[in-house]
């Protein structure tokens, strides 16, 4: 037997009313919640400095855990490869006309921003394995790296402000990845 047009529409605005009552409220998104970027930057040591390097990606409105991954991770290996960058072109313009112990301090700073690039290389690695497991080791990791770096000048250090920001973006890394902890 056939079922006519208007019998169809009325059966298929019938399963949609009882889907709509049975549905659980929690799978219906909230139009109202906050952005998981900002959700993110609420846990983190420094809002401002967060939500300022966060939403510079315009894909941070949108993105899920796994994309703001990407993001933040992304953000910080930009930043500790330029540092680096930085680090040659001064040890180059100082060399030898700079105070030994500064040279030195810069030195180490090198190769702890060496480390930190390797270390965020290996979390954008586990990323792209969708390995999430170790991605807050990795970026206390990188923190430490800056903090080792900054550490080395003993109150003098002319990359202070760029140590800062790694271990800011280090932390909002920390934070993206305590999301996988939680929901696993």
């Amino acid at each position: 037997m056939a079922i006519s047009g208007s019998l169809r529409l009325s059966i298929f605005f019938i399963s949609c009313l009882i889907a709509t009552f049975l549905c659980p409220s929690s799978a219906i998104p909230d139009v109202n919640s906050p952005e998981l970027a900002t959700q993110v930057c609420k846990n983190t040591t420094n809002f401002s400095f967060c939500q300022a390097a966060v939403y510079s990606d315009p894909r941070a409105p949108k993105a899920d855990r796994y994309l703001l991954s990407y993001v933040v991770f992304g953000l910080a290996y930009r930043n500790a490869t330029n540092t680096s960058n930085y680090i040659d072109i001064l040890l180059k313009s100082m060399n030898g006309h700079a105070d030994p112990e500064i040279m030195e301090a810069m030195k180490k700073c090198q190769g702890d921003y060496m480390e930190a690039i390797k270390t965020l290389s290996e979390a954008l690695t586990d990323l792209d394995s969708e390995t999430f497991d170790g991605l807050v080791e990795l970026a206390t990791d990188v923190e430490n790296s800056a903090h080792d770096c900054e550490a080395g000048f003993n109150g003098k250090s002319p990359i202070s402000e760029k140590n800062q920001n790694l271990i800011q973006l280090s932390n909002i890394c920390y934070v993206v990845s305590e999301l996988y902890t939680v929901s696993e």
